[in-house]
């Protein structure tokens, strides 16, 4: 265990615990974005249950290398999946839990398609009752997360997105050889969707819409569907779906750099979300700091984090709604610049409360 400078005596420590770590996963960003402040003051790093991936090794230890804590530390535990193997651990291990809830889908998603994840999910939920009782502080990274976290009988939950941060890519250049790609893929413009390519995201709805928009809008624009295939079977039904229908004009970008992500952001003509369920939904923060006019369907915590600063499609809306959104802020310079306008107003909004200093601020009462 490190050594505080000034006293000499063992610092207490502070660990976060995540399940798989990746340079592209909002979760993984987070947990850095608070190990840094923590590392302040205690022994502070980042642990992933499975390997972390070669991009973010050094940045993220993997769990067998954690150290045996006492009952005097921390460890932070970001729940949104479930293994049993990692929940026989917290139950195990001496040190107080902490849980950050960043929501756990719904396994009805998979019951059908993948029953094993489906299963997995559904223990996340299990786990959430079992590791109750050794929870000494609760998080939530929005009010509907908390409101779900309550139903399973958790109180006095702090409501706070510690460590997202929207303006992340701001340092990140523009690659002009992929600008240059896009061009030729899409030369009078593209509707992005990023997010990872799972089915409750519902990326088939996009590329239905864009093929509306070009078949009865009759506007000549494309759609990049940007983030990594994590169930095959329905990337492959969704190029199924992209053959069938004539005008869907698609391009799937699979893993990204940051800075191939910085690009689409900047150079995308709307951004849009289709998903069926969301916890908190940093890929449309991310899109209207980087000034991207934002189209998104009403999902789980998505209209909270929006807000007024785009234009929000109810849940049940169809994909002609969807796809009349996005066409009206295609042809309607006037609304696009509104919405741009907004987008940055929201950014500065969410940035005006330091969550991280909060966060650390409450970690900090539990050693008073």
């Amino acid at each position: 265990r490190s050594k505080s400078p000034s006293s000499g005596q063992p610092m207490p420590s502070v660990h976060q615990l995540i399940i798989g770590a990746s340079r592209r996963d909002a979760i993984t960003n987070m947990a850095l974005k608070l190990r840094d402040a923590l590392a302040k003051t205690y022994d502070a790093e980042v642990y992933s249950y499975f390997p972390p991936e070669h991009t973010i090794d050094g940045e993220v230890l993997h769990l067998p290398d954690m150290p045996l804590g006492t009952a005097e530390d921390i460890l932070v535990y970001h729940s949104s999946f479930g293994l049993e193997d990692v929940t026989k651990q917290l139950m195990q291990r001496p040190e107080r839990l902490v849980i950050v809830y960043h929501n756990i889908t719904p396994s009805i998603y998979y019951e059908a398609s993948d029953p094993v994840f489906a299963e997995q999910l559904a223990w996340g939920r299990t786990e959430l009752e079992m590791i109750r009782s050794k929870v000494v502080k609760s998080f939530a990274d929005s009010h509907y997360n908390a409101e779900d976290l309550a139903t399973y009988g958790y109180s006095d939950i702090t409501v706070i997105p510690a460590g997202v941060n929207p303006r992340r890519l701001d340092e990140t250049p523009t690659s002009t050889m992929f600008l240059g790609e896009l061009g030729q893929h899409f030369p009078n413009g593209f509707v992005l969707f990023v997010s990872q390519v799972l089915q409750h995201k519902r990326a088939e709805l996009a590329i239905e819409m864009i093929h509306l928009l070009r078949s009865v809008w009759r506007l000549d624009i494309g759609l990049v569907v940007a983030g990594p295939i994590r169930k095959p079977l329905y990337r492959r039904d969704l190029e199924i779906l992209r053959q069938r229908l004539p005008e869907a004009h698609v391009l799937f970008t699979d893993e990204l750099t940051e800075q191939q992500l910085a690009t689409l952001y900047r150079a995308c003509s709307v951004y849009i979300s289709t998903s069926e369920h969301e916890g908190l939904a940093i890929p449309p923060l991310e899109a209207m700091a980087n000034g991207a006019p934002v189209v998104v369907r009403a999902a789980g915590a998505v209209a909270e984090t929006v807000k007024d600063a785009g234009i929000i499609i109810p849940l049940d809306a169809g994909v002609g709604e969807l796809a009349a959104a996005v066409a009206r802020v295609l042809e309607d310079d006037s609304l696009r610049h509104q919405l741009i306008m907004g987008g940055q107003r929201r950014v500065q909004e969410f940035e005006s409360v330091d969550t991280v200093s909060h966060f650390v601020d409450c970690i900090e009462e539990l050693f008073v």
